[in-house]
């Protein structure tokens, strides 16, 4: 229903009228009739907008078709139309265009609900306008009104920019139209943004309202909002399923896709913009088979794939498919069967920041190659995600990922795990023997995080093993050769470590051809926006709880907190967050007590920058100007707000004490 009455506008005064239709009149046959003086004028003072102009072009390539025409010049059968007026999408919306043509019934108005194709389903509001409309220009049920069997129109013309349009007079393409004035907005799908159809409001072009507009849009918008709340147990069900598969099939690439072929979800980023366009091509070609799980093979970077199909449907409706890829091993003996997958690509890495993004440039230069790489940063910044990243995009992709923990492995125990032992090694061990981590990881890549807390007797062991490439069990002679790379980890600065003589040099340099260092999640402040999002979808998608929305205030807390233990614990502090939150509303009061409670940083000002020093004072200056709004100060000084966290705790200072 109409919160504002048609009642309380005027419409357009009948001399008003007049002299805008005689008008567009005159530009109207100017253009169809009298191209050449109306080609003549400068584009600024030709008076037609630009949304006409290119429609009055496009409906110039249609040969069968004349500005002289009633209006619409097709119609379908009226088998067709009770066909279309039983699908799911008319019904759905029908109340809602009912109770609309009641409020229209006395207002001048007729509205019309056209399907995608823009023919109309069904016409209601003020009868007499109705049947006017419908004898002068066949505004009828059955008739057809996109561009092509009516020129330009408001319906025609919405339906190909999927936007409102307004047209009045002789804006349209057709005669007969010129007396009418008509507001029409699309209506999209809420999960796959396709066009379902078309609202249109028209009325005699001397009754015109300065309201139609607003109000075609706002019935559309009503539309949209009955077909989502229909279509959020749709969404759902998308979810999981594409949940149970990626479950499922945990070393194969599992794709989401709505109905129009364009991804939703995928769980791994490898060749993601060919396969963009394989699925799009998959529904644009008609490929899709009538069954509902097909298997076909697809070539993605001059590879074969298998391709497994499985068609979503929601009340008999298709709205999207899952799609499974498994790379086709080529007859290589080298390569054998394993499930030491690595679970992180590149897509997996979220970050933004100069510097972060200058590491993971580092990550992708050492997968393009075999060297062996270090990485260093505090813990909980990620370094086994970029170790994952790096083997997945790497030649190594299809052999094994073995990572090991060094610290979390006794010292005694150390040397079984990473070489393995023959039968009867030693008291306890199994009786058939073990397969060390490195004969685990041939061919691949063995990650050795917290590698600074390996024994130093143990680092001897290892330098032999990476310059030899091979091994020998515990408690056997026989030397076995081995194919692997190594990533190694610590969180511990090993050039002290060296001087203190807690790991050896000859180690360091063997292993630091490549050292990828990972910065602290308080120096790349302007990613914790990114991945609190992220952390929230991830919650809601493994969890079904959710989905959330982290308001500003709590987010100045993630931004003012200095994360000692960086991404880890930002993920921690999420799933608290959501597991408080009332109504998907993240506030500060759903964030962990310790985040209140921190103290400012220690001011130093003998080490000051002036430079720096003159811009926190200018950013302080304005801080107090906008009452200690930071959003507001931010929008002023032209800077995002992490920039404005990041400068301000740079020179010392906390937003919070500040405050």
């Amino acid at each position: 229903m109409f919160e504002i009455p048609f009642s309380v506008y005027k419409p357009l005064s009948k001399n008003d009228a007049t002299l805008l239709r005689r008008k567009h009149y005159e530009k109207w046959e100017n253009f169809f009739f009298n191209s050449f003086e109306f080609e003549q004028q400068p584009a600024e003072t030709t008076e037609v907008r630009d949304v006409i102009l290119q429609s009055w072009n496009r409906c110039k390539e249609f040969e069968d078709l004349n500005p002289m025409i009633q209006g619409s010049v097709k119609n379908i059968s009226d088998e067709e139309l009770k066909t279309r007026q039983e699908n799911e999408v008319f019904q759905l919306v029908h109340p809602v265009l009912k109770q609309a043509g009641q409020d229209l019934s006395h207002e001048n108005h007729v509205l019309l609900f056209c399907d995608q194709d823009g023919t109309i389903l069904e016409s209601s509001g003020d009868s007499r306008v109705a049947r006017n409309i419908g004898n002068t220009v066949n505004a009828n049920n059955g008739a057809q009104w996109s561009e092509r069997w009516a020129g330009t129109n408001a319906i025609g013309t919405s339906m190909i920019l999927k936007q409102p349009v307004q047209i009045f007079s002789s804006e349209h393409f057709a005669y007969n139209c010129h007396e009418w004035a008509c507001s029409s907005a699309p209506i999209l799908d809420p999960l796959t943004k396709k066009l379902l159809g078309i609202i249109n409001l028209s009325t005699p072009s001397d009754q015109f309202h300065s309201l139609t507009m607003m109000k075609t849009i706002g019935l559309a918008n009503q539309i949209e909002r009955v077909l989502f709340h229909n279509y959020y147990q749709a969404r759902e069900i998308m979810q999981n399923i594409y949940i149970e598969n990626i479950s499922k099939w945990k070393n194969q690439t599992v794709l989401l896709c709505n109905s129009s072929g364009e991804i939703i979800r995928m769980n791994d980023d490898a060749h993601a913009d060919e396969l963009t366009i394989l699925m799009k091509k998959t529904v644009q070609n008609n490929n899709i088979p009538s069954q509902k799980e097909w298997e076909e093979e697809l070539i993605l970077h001059h590879s074969p794939y298998q391709a497994k199909y499985q068609k979503i449907f929601w009340y008999d409706r298709f709205i999207g498919f899952v799609s499974i890829l498994e790379k086709k091993r080529k007859s290589n003996p080298s390569i054998t069967p394993h499930n030491h997958v690595a679970k992180y690509s590149f897509h997996s890495i979220i970050g933004k920041s100069e510097s972060f993004k200058s590491s993971i440039h580092l990550a992708r230069v050492a997968a393009s190659g075999d060297s062996n790489v270090l990485i260093t940063g505090d813990s909980g910044t990620g370094k086994e995600l970029v170790a994952s990243a790096i083997h997945k995009a790497s030649n190594r992709s299809d052999h094994p990922f073995i990572a090991l923990n060094c610290a979390a492995i006794p010292k005694d125990l150390l040397p079984s795990e990473l070489f393995g032992y023959v039968a009867g090694a030693f008291t306890g061990a199994n009786p058939k023997g073990s397969i060390g981590k490195f004969e685990l990881a041939n061919k691949g890549t063995l990650f050795l995080d917290e590698l600074g807390d390996m024994p130093l007797e143990l680092q001897v062991q290892l330098l032999r093993v990476i310059q030899e490439q091979e091994i020998v069990r515990i408690g056997d002679k026989t030397r076995i050769p081995i194919d692997v790379r190594v990533i190694a980890a610590t969180n511990k600065n090993l050039v002290e470590e060296i001087q203190t003589g807690n790991f050896r040099k000859d180690l360091f340099y063997r292993l630091n051809v490549i050292q990828i260092e990972l910065p602290r999640l308080r120096d790349r402040s302007e990613d914790i926006p990114l991945l609190a999002n992220h952390f929230i979808e991830k919650l809601t998608l493994k969890k079904y709880h959710g989905p959330n929305h982290i308001t500003a205030a709590a987010m100045d807390l993630l931004l003012n907190h200095s994360w000692p233990g960086n991404i880890r614990e930002l993920e921690n502090v999420m799933e608290y967050a959501a597991n408080f939150s009332t109504n998907g509303i993240i506030t500060p009061d759903d964030l962990p007590k310790h985040l209140h409670t921190k103290p400012a940083l220690p001011l130093d000002t003998t080490k000051r920058n002036p430079v720096k020093q003159a811009e926190v004072e200018w950013i302080i200056t304005a801080l107090k100007r906008s009452q200690m709004n930071v959003s507001k100060t931010a929008k002023e000084l032209n800077m995002s707000r992490s920039t404005l966290y990041r400068k301000l705790k740079s020179m010392g200072y906390n937003i919070k004490e500040l405050k």
